[in-house]
């Protein structure tokens, strides 16, 4: 009987047991990694550069060699030669570049990007375009630092209006950059929204690819056919030495019978106007490497930056009698 009941005994400690909730199983706690605080001592740039066309090239250059040598980045430098193709597959050489952190460039074009910025977003790398935009494709890159080419269009035609003020005929010809580039499009856009205002007329507009040999060469043939012009707009500042140098050749006077405004203000342009050749220069600044690389840091650390990080540009006159000391304090 004592063996019964010790046998229920037993049993019924086993169903308790049994029935009872498991006791919780403590684990440590696991704290989520922490983010990684990019400096500039960590990152490595892919820069690609359209090509060395002028003295304002040369300045940007140089910012962005200099500057990442000052920062303590690691600045890997590809030199695009003004070739599209060249410079699509540097930019898929940097994504494949497994120490290249994030892909500064200046574009030749305004289009033909989305696949590669598609690919570079897949990998991971963060997209600075410098100096120069694309069309459309945001969504693929982070920021544009650089100049409003359309409102730089704008104050060349608001200063040619001015310098043609009474002037019976208003002919202005044209120097474009190279074809298809962003600052071709939008200066000359701008270039007509002000200038057709005080009844400008565009008679002559051809491409001289930003260099002073094709803008003279495209003067002179302009000159052959007719010298009915009152003013000539070059996109850059060597267009517009390369057509004083052909209207001096045919005989007539730069800024005084044939009125000239160039966009950069570049070294070159002081002289130019000191020497009394070139009336107005519109300002863009080549040196904004500082701007990009914090850019790109920020990026980098996940921060949120505007579609557009303007640099400030400013318009310098050749009758400014101020005009030899700002010279002297130019960087490029």
């Amino acid at each position: 009987m004592f063996k019964k009941i010790a046998f229920l005994i037993v049993l019924a400690t086993l169903i308790l047991s049994a029935c009872a909730p498991a006791a919780p199983v403590t684990q440590a706690a696991t704290e989520p990694p922490a983010q990684k605080v990019w400096t500039y001592e960590d990152m490595t740039v892919g820069f690609l550069q359209t090509g060395s066309e002028g003295g304002w090239r040369a300045a940007n250059t140089a910012s962005f060699k200099e500057t990442a040598e000052q920062l303590g980045l690691t600045l890997k430098f590809y030199d695009s030669q003004n070739d599209l193709a060249k410079q699509v597959a540097g930019f898929q050489q940097f994504i494949q570049d497994p120490e290249v952190d994030v892909i500064i460039m200046s574009p030749l074009e305004v289009t033909g990007w989305e696949q590669v910025l598609k690919d570079a977003k897949a990998a991971g790398k963060p997209v600075i375009l410098s100096d120069r935009r694309i069309d459309g494709n945001e969504d693929l890159y982070v920021t544009f630092v650089g100049a409003d080419f359309v409102e730089e269009g704008r104050k060349a035609g608001t200063e040619m209006c001015k310098l043609l003020e009474g002037s019976e005929s208003k002919n202005v010809w044209e120097l474009v950059g190279n074809v298809g580039s962003s600052p071709a499009i939008d200066r000359g856009k701008g270039f007509r929204e002000t200038a057709e205002k005080c009844g400008i007329v565009v008679t002559n507009s051809q491409t001289g690819n930003w260099s002073v040999v094709e803008g003279k060469q495209v003067t002179e043939a302009w000159l052959k056919e007719s010298k009915d012009v009152q003013g000539i707009f070059g996109q850059n500042d060597e267009m517009a030495f390369g057509a004083i140098e052909a209207l001096k050749e045919a005989g007539l006077e730069p800024a005084t019978e044939v009125k000239i405004i160039s966009v950069d203000a570049t070294a070159g342009a002081f002289q130019a106007m000191l020497d009394g050749t070139l009336n107005v220069a519109v300002g863009c600044n080549p040196l904004i490497a500082p701007q990009v690389y914090e850019a790109a840091l920020a990026a980098l650390n996940g921060e949120s930056l505007p579609k557009w990080i303007p640099s400030i540009e400013g318009v310098f006159y050749m009758d400014d009698p101020n005009l030899k000391e700002i010279a002297a304090g130019r960087k490029y």
